[in-house]
């Protein structure tokens, strides 16, 4: 269903309450379609996300009728050829009426009823967010990051607003494509699979919106699972003494070559401690800010203390290659979850990190990405 309700999403126009014709089939939808065109215009269904021709039509006078037996809501196309087509959702006793001016999409005009007429300009809101995030004028790519997803951010809020407003239209189906956090969404996934439930033929596409409720549950689980970790470290960081204002605890491991490099040697610079492991995604993923912080503020006193969880010296090397880490701090004992470093830390899932001050005393933890370089900036 992505495939054509994510592509030509901009090209919807929705209708279920056209007034204009007279229809006397009750499970009649009528389409009028204007567009002058040498080519026959045909109407397609959407079947298993695929478009499938239903009917065809070729006029002189550029006016196309179709008529579509329906018992329920469905998703249609319209056009010459599927990609270049508007997308409609037909509803049974309800007819509509299209102008297609110079095959323009930007210049479609609808006679419908207010549902129509609330979606164009919904569609309208899309194509300017859309033109918002494709004209982000900055080379600072950390600045386009933040710009883009604030304006993803308002993006989300809208759609919630359109779900919220519009609970019984078929219309918000549309919308299933453009969710990105299915948690944040749950209530707003409910009240879509009601209205597929209810007005859509065979109940379609009410597996695409049950794989999104299943993600957004997942999401929930996996979130309370890490509150009740964060909690479970935060009581052992409180039994061994290692709080915020406290002495870090020593480390004197083995680095690659064999050299046993002591955390307490250090002092005197900011430590960022760092648990990680070459197999670890996220550690992985948060190691090109780790580069780049180290990279920023390394003539400041500032350094890394990596230890790794891993248990492959080669995989080790290896991470610490490609990732480019630079520092010469590297230790593990290459015993996994059983190193001694992390049960000194109470550690039970990475990444991992303490700052260290100067005198050796934690003043942080868990600081990753912005909040990492924001805290350095302040103490550097």
């Amino acid at each position: 269903m992505k495939k054509y309700i994510s592509i030509l999403l901009i090209l919807v126009i929705i209708s279920c309450k056209g007034e204009k014709a007279t229809i006397n089939n009750e499970n009649n939808y009528h389409l009028e379609f204007i567009q002058k065109t040498d080519q026959y215009v045909y109407l397609f269904k959407i079947d298993q996300n695929n478009p499938t021709k239903m009917d065809s039509s070729k006029s002189t006078s550029g006016i196309h009728e179709f008529n579509i037996d329906l018992i329920k809501s469905d998703i249609f196309l319209v056009g010459t050829a599927p990609e270049k087509s508007v997308l409609f959702i037909g509803c049974p006793n309800e007819s509509n009426n299209f102008l297609f001016t110079n095959g323009v999409y930007d210049e479609l005009v609808v006679t419908g009823d207010s549902t129509n007429i609330l979606l164009q300009k919904y569609f309208k809101f899309r194509n300017g967010i859309i033109s918002q995030v494709q004209n982000i004028k900055t080379t600072d790519e950390q600045e386009k990051i933040i710009l883009r997803n604030s304006i993803i951010t308002t993006y989300q809020s809208y759609l919630k607003e359109f779900i919220g407003e519009n609970k019984n239209s078929p219309s918000i189906i549309m919308l299933l494509g453009e969710i990105q956090n299915p948690m944040t969404f749950k209530n707003e996934l409910r009240i879509i699979k009601n209205v597929i439930q209810e007005k859509f033929e065979k109940q379609k596409y009410l597996k695409e919106v049950n794989k999104l409720i299943e993600q957004a549950k997942q999401q929930e689980e996996y979130i309370l699972q890490q509150k009740n970790r964060v909690q479970e470290e935060q009581n052992a960081r409180k039994e061994l003494g290692i709080n915020i204002g406290a002495k870090a605890p020593e480390i004197n491991l083995k680095s690659p070559d064999g050299k046993l490099i002591a955390l307490s040697s250090l002092k005197g610079k900011v430590v960022l401690l760092d648990f990680w492991a070459s197999w670890c995604k996220p550690c992985r993923a948060e190691n090109p800010n780790v580069v780049r912080l180290y990279n920023k503020y390394k003539n400041k006193s500032f350094t890394i203390y990596s230890v790794s969880l891993d248990q492959n010296k080669d995989k080790w090397l290896a991470a610490i290659n490609q990732d480019q880490l630079s520092w010469s701090n590297h230790v593990s004992e290459l015993t996994g979850w059983k190193s001694s470093a992390g049960a000194k830390y109470g550690i039970s899932s990475i990444p991992k990190t303490f700052l260290i001050n100067k005198k050796g005393e934690i003043i942080a933890y868990d600081l990753r990405g912005n909040e990492l370089e924001q805290k350095l900036s302040e103490i550097l």
